[in-house]
């Protein structure tokens, strides 16, 4: 019986993910368009400049990720006592905050890297809501609101479609004609949340439930913080060393070859998302058994994904890379880049599942000490590499740290089970 049950549950869990993807990957094509437009569009140091900036905004995000996002299903699961302050107020009261801080850092660093004052504010604006629009997907998913947060995404996706078709015809330039696009996609994908999120957003900020999100803070915050910050030297230490060293230009070939591997980029961010609050919610349930499952699904699904992006890349490479890139990227470039892209993020599948269960599961500081090695390694295997190699070459530096994660997680995954198993442990360590 509980054989013949399977079949409509596993089912269910892809149409589960059919959904969670469905509007992340449009979103990811239409990004993904938008680069190739303006990949031939700019010379190679507008493109790397905006490259580095999407990193930058990715930084935010994953910022954002640690203080706010995953220990959202946390905070909202959690039994509370009667007359003790609404949880969601909190985070959403310390997100509104945090939002209008950040639009400063992320006007710098544009101009920092050499972007105009017009292409500054765009970023800026873009950047910061991005982060609001990020806690409502959160929110949705955590209140088991799927579909809200797949017609957010679906919107975004076909206002950046139409942006992209505008800076095909000329309409908007230049990389601030794409941090617009960017801008009026991301407006148009908070705004599908409906007025009742934003009043929610708004109303429910008071300095006194801020002052809570101490507790928030002490439990799960500063260790998943720390977490972010260590996984971005593992993740992107080449970016910051290439362009702070080398300038924009010498990072444009390593961002044009990581176009290749986008796509599971973009299906390992949106189903972490997803499976964090699902395994959560199993876990929060005592159903370790689900929560299993849901990490062995996680795997499959990423390791599929990963041979579909291997192949349409070693096709491109073989017929003709001049299919959407110029010629100065050349293919023996391109091929490396593809290469050490592509082992670097078959390490991500080995990790990515058993990260986002103890994630789940609070244990935020093994994933920090994980990330904290491998940072390590990261910075470390980079900036030898640059010493003696190519550029190019700093993405195998990259691959090291995500290697030496990949093997931490693992083992802390392992040992969360057995504490999870055992009624006489606590499954966090």
């Amino acid at each position: 019986m509980a054989r013949a049950d399977r079949g409509p549950a596993l089912t269910g869990d892809l149409l589960r993910y059919a959904l969670a993807l469905a509007g992340p990957v449009g979103s990811a094509g239409a990004q993904f368009l938008l680069s190739l437009v303006l990949l031939r569009q700019v010379d190679p140091a507008g493109f790397g400049r905006f490259s580095f900036l999407l990193i930058a905004a990715q930084l935010g995000s994953a910022i954002w990720s640690a203080l706010f996002w995953a220990p959202l299903p946390l905070v909202l699961s959690a039994a509370r006592d009667e007359g003790v302050d609404d949880p969601a107020r909190t985070m959403l009261s310390a997100n509104l905050c945090g939002v209008l801080l950040a639009a400063l850092p992320f006007a710098l660093v544009a101009r920092a890297v050499g972007e105009g004052w017009d292409a500054v504010a765009l970023f800026a604006a873009f950047a910061a809501l991005a982060l609001l629009r990020g806690f409502a997907r959160a929110l949705g998913y955590a209140r088991a609101q799927q579909r809200r947060v797949s017609g957010s995404d679906l919107l975004y996706s076909v206002v950046l479609l139409i942006g992209t078709a505008l800076l095909f015809a000329g309409v908007v330039r230049g990389t601030g004609g794409a941090f617009a696009v960017f801008l009026v996609a991301t407006v148009a994908g908070l705004l599908a949340f409906g007025p009742a999120v934003l009043v929610e957003q708004i109303a429910a900020f008071s300095p006194a439930h801020l002052a809570n999100y101490r507790s928030v803070w002490r439990a799960h915050g500063r260790w998943s913080l720390l977490g972010v910050v260590t996984s971005e030297a593992t993740v992107n230490a080449h970016a910051y060393l290439v362009t702070g060293f080398l300038g924009a230009g010498a990072f444009a070939p390593l961002a044009a070859a990581a176009i290749l591997i986008r796509p599971i980029t973009v299906i390992f961010n949106a189903l972490t998302e997803f499976e964090r609050s699902r395994i959560a919610r199993a876990i929060g349930a005592d159903d370790l058994g689900e929560a299993r499952h849901a990490v062995r699904l996680f795997r499959a699904i990423l390791l599929l994904s990963w041979l579909g992006t291997a192949v349409a890349t070693a096709a491109l490479l073989w017929f003709d890379p001049r299919l959407i890139y110029p010629p100065q990227y050349h293919r023996h470039m391109l091929a490396i880049g593809a290469a050490l892209w592509m082992t670097t993020a078959l390490f991500r599948v080995v990790r990515i599942p058993d990260g986002t269960l103890l994630q789940a599961g609070g244990a935020f500081r093994p994933l920090a000490l994980a990330s904290l090695w491998s940072a390590f390694v990261s910075v470390a295997a980079v900036a030898a590499l640059l010493l003696i190699a190519p550029p190019l070459w700093s993405i195998l530096g990259v691959a090291l740290g995500d290697a030496v994660c990949a093997a931490l997680i693992l083992r802390a995954a392992r040992l969360w089970y057995g504490r999870a198993a055992s009624p006489t442990l606590s499954p966090t360590p």
